[in-house]
């Protein structure tokens, strides 16, 4: 049963596959697959989530995998668990030793 304080969130349980495209108001929380595009305010790929296609948000913290395009306005972080290709667009970045990067890197904020 969903608490009161999950109102606008996304979840997405191991095992399960989504496609389409979602705004998430608030956080979502991939364990599972998404094919398409996640917009949320926070978001959270769990060392079993994958993501192929375009993901953006506020603060996007990786464990699991994301392929194709990332855009986080504020902090991007990648887990020793993380594996992250394509084109990813950042504020701020931090990379845990073991954690996987390789693209193309744009800076946000080239000048702060």
């Amino acid at each position: 049963m969903a608490e009161a304080n999950q109102q606008g969130c996304l979840f997405v349980g191991e095992g399960v596959v989504l496609k389409g495209n979602f705004e998430v108001p608030d956080i979502a929380s991939i364990s599972g697959v998404v094919e398409g595009e996640i917009t949320a305010k926070q978001v959270i790929i769990e060392a079993t989530g994958v993501v192929r296609g375009k993901l953006s948000g506020e603060t996007v913290d990786i464990r699991g995998e994301v392929n194709e395009y990332i855009s986080s306005t504020r902090s991007l972080i990648i887990r020793s668990t993380g594996k992250v290709s394509g084109s990813i667009n950042y504020s701020e970045i931090e990379i845990e030793k073991g954690g996987h990067l390789h693209g193309e890197l744009h800076n946000l904020n080239p000048h702060s």
